[in-house]
């Protein structure tokens, strides 16, 4: 983010790339969590995920439309970024665990 220079366009593009790879690591966790979860805490998982996503892009897009203004569009991306970023980690927490 330093290197975008407070430059709208830029600070997004940044956001994007991080985004993208934070994306990643999630699907990656969610699959080491399936792997590792009996049938029934699968379904669980998957329920949970659907509903996560739902959740992540609803309130994300409210962050995008709360001034009319283009830091809507920063707020929202750094949303999810952020959300993103903690569900991944959340995910390989899961993953861990023992059953």
């Amino acid at each position: 983010m330093d290197e975008s220079g407070g430059v709208t366009m830029n600070m997004l593009d940044c956001m994007g790339s991080e985004t993208e790879q934070q994306d990643a690591r999630l699907n990656q966790n969610y699959k080491a969590a399936m792997q590792a979860l009996t049938p029934t805490q699968q379904t669980q998982l998957r329920d949970a995920q659907r509903l996560w996503i739902k959740f992540r892009d609803a309130d994300c897009a409210l962050l995008g439309s709360l001034t009319g203004g283009t830091i809507d569009s920063v707020n929202s991306a750094s949303c999810f970024l952020d959300m993103t970023k903690k569900r991944a980690d959340d995910l390989a927490w899961l993953a861990k665990q023992d059953q």
